[in-house]
C-alpha cells in the first residue's frame, strides 16, 4: 500500500467531479428547479382557490424545503463518495493513456490507496463506525473509514462505488482477475488429483501380488 497523502494530490480528481458522476450533478440541479417551479405554483393554486396569502405562503415554502432537503440529501450520498481517480481511470477517460490509480479517503481525511483487492467494510468494535478492509482471506485493516455504522445505506453505496473503481481500473492495468486465477489454479489442481488417482490405480495393479495371484488361479 502507498504511502497516505494528508491533502489530495494535484493529478487526482474527486469522484463527484468525474464525467461519471455527472448525472447525479444535473439530477440534484434539475429537481431543484422542478421543486421551485412546483412550490410557486403551488402557491399560485392556493392564492386562487382563496386560500390567504400568508398561509398558501407558508405551504409553497414547506413544500419547497421539504423537497429540496431530500434531493440534496441523495445528491449528498454520492458526492461525499470517499474516492478519487487519476485522469486514466474510466471514470474519466475512456482510452486510458497510462496507469489507472485510485485513491479512498479515511475518516481522519487521509487518501490512501486501497491495494489490489476489493474492499469492505466492518464495525469498529474500539472506537465505534466502520472500519476499511481489504476483501482477502486476511482481511487486512486499510484504516478507519466512517463514523456510520456499516449497514447503512450511504456506506454501501460507497464501497460499491469503490470497489467498481478497484475492478475498473484492474482492467485498465490488465491486472489479472484472482477470481480466473484461482478457477484455474482449481482445475489444474482436480486434474492433478485425477491423473495421480490413475497413476494409483495402475500402480496398485502393477504391484500387488495378491491380484496377481487371484488372476492366476482363475
Amino acid at each position: 500500500m502507498e504511502e497516505a497523502h494528508t491533502d489530495l494530490p494535484p493529478d487526482m480528481m474527486l469522484f463527484i467531479d468525474t464525467p461519471v458522476a455527472q448525472p447525479f450533478v444535473q439530477g440534484r440541479n434539475t429537481g431543484l428547479v422542478v421543486t421551485v417551479v412546483l412550490a410557486i405554483a403551488l402557491g399560485a393554486v392556493l392564492r386562487w382557490l382563496g386560500v390567504a396569502w400568508l398561509v398558501s405562503s407558508v405551504v409553497a415554502v414547506a413544500v419547497l424545503l421539504l423537497n429540496a432537503t431530500v434531493l440534496l440529501m441523495r445528491y449528498g450520498s454520492h458526492a461525499s463518495t470517499p474516492l478519487a481517480v487519476n485522469m486514466n481511470h474510466p471514470f474519466v477517460l475512456d482510452e486510458a493513456l497510462g496507469d489507472a490509480r485510485l485513491l479512498v479517503r479515511l475518516s481522519d481525511g487521509r487518501w490512501v490507496d486501497p491495494g489490489p483487492h476489493p474492499v469492505r467494510t466492518t464495525a469498529d468494535e474500539l472506537i465505534g463506525g466502520s472500519s476499511l478492509l481489504s476483501d482477502t482471506d486476511t482481511y487486512p485493516l486499510i484504516g478507519h473509514f466512517t463514523a456510520k455504522d456499516e449497514r447503512d445505506p450511504t456506506v454501501l453505496r460507497h464501497i460499491a462505488i469503490i470497489n467498481q473503481a478497484i475492478a475498473l481500473r484492474d482492467a485498465v492495468n490488465e491486472v489479472p482477475d484472482p477470481i480466473e486465477n484461482a478457477r484455474e489454479r482449481e482445475t489444474m489442481e482436480t486434474g492433478l488429483l485425477e491423473r495421480s488417482w490413475l497413476e494409483d490405480e495402475r500402480e496398485l495393479e502393477v504391484e500387488s501380488p495378491l491380484v496377481s495371484f487371484f488372476r492366476a488361479k482363475e
